[in-house]
């Protein structure tokens, strides 16, 4: 298994020193997971990037089914790929195209939907299986409009505990097995995102619920996962009692308090329990994510100590 760190087009690499390579390292870390953009990534990254992770629009669907949000262009693009059907195809084709100048192993795209008047609810009117279905459409319209009708790295999708592929069971997988056209796809796996579907508020209760989800995957989906965007998140208390609230305009201001509350379910911390092990013993991925930007003792700090419990 190779480590990487997860880290983005919006943050230096000043946090690593004079020598990055030699930092990473010395960490014990392969190289990196990129965050991309729209437009063409610094290469000073190049050199470090093994994987990437596209840039992600919450509610796209919006966009994709014609009916987007009022909010600015620019909003429109981070929030919705834009604000209409055409605008999605052309700015995910954008986001893929860009990564592909860093040769990635793979890219990781969030295979989910949060519509902008659920974000702030605990029940989505959305089904999970009509989520995927979209999504196989979409992504079909996008790679199907490339070279040889395949993207020019794997694609992989990763689950969230809103309306999409969340992963507690079989059933996501297989409608992207039947529906997806292009052949140079896989899963990544977000523990955290996992976590925050289950009601656990222990370490030691999230391992064992984990692996409880695990035990019941099919071969044809273990062979499928590539990556792991490895961490820990026990938010059930906040799940639980956060105050519901409708979307309210501004759309700017809505945004910003909606990722405050998203950085409140994922909070993506260090396991501190060497019996993490068992989870990647479980699925065996070629690639294990560090996703660490959620302690105030920073993501290198973090890194260290999750790093430190694995062989």
């Amino acid at each position: 298994m190779r480590h990487l760190l997860s880290y983005s087009v919006y943050q230096d690499l000043s946090l690593f020193g004079d020598d990055p390579g030699a930092t990473l390292g010395g960490m014990g870390c392969d190289g990196l997971e990129l965050l991309t953009s729209y437009g063409p990534p610094d290469m000073a990254y190049a050199d470090l990037t093994e994987t990437v992770h596209l840039p992600y629009a919450p509610d796209w669907l919006a966009a994709w089914q014609d009916r987007p949000a009022d909010m600015s262009e620019e909003d429109s693009l981070y929030f919705m790929y834009g604000r209409g059907r055409e605008d999605v195809v052309t700015n995910v084709t954008r986001a893929i195209d860009a990564a592909s100048v860093l040769r990635p192993a793979h890219g990781v795209f969030h295979a989910c939907n949060a519509d902008i008047e659920e974000i702030f609810h605990r029940r989505y009117t959305r089904s999970d299986d009509e989520v995927v279905r979209e999504l196989c459409d979409l992504m079909n319209t996008v790679v199907g409009g490339m070279h040889g009708g395949e993207p020019p790295f794997r694609i992989l999708f990763e689950n969230l505990w809103w309306p999409g592929l969340r992963l507690l069971d079989g059933r996501g997988f297989d409608i992207l097995r039947d529906r997806l056209e292009f052949d140079d796809w896989g899963i990544c796996i977000d523990t955290g995102h996992m976590l925050a579907c289950l009601p656990t508020v222990s370490e030691t209760d999230g391992i064992d619920r984990l692996l409880d989800v695990f035990s019941g995957y099919s071969d044809d989906l273990i062979g499928r996962i590539t990556g792991v965007h490895f961490h820990w998140s026990a938010t059930y208390a906040y799940r639980t009692t956060f105050e519901e609230r409708d979307f309210e305009p501004p759309a700017s201001r809505f945004i910003a308090d909606a990722n405050s509350h998203v950085m409140n379910i994922d909070r993506h911390l260090p396991f501190t329990s060497v019996r993490c092990r068992e989870l990647l013993d479980a699925l065996r991925p070629d690639y294990v994510i560090h996703e660490m930007p959620g302690s105030e003792a920073g993501i290198l700090e973090d890194f260290r100590k999750q790093r430190s419990l694995l062989p």
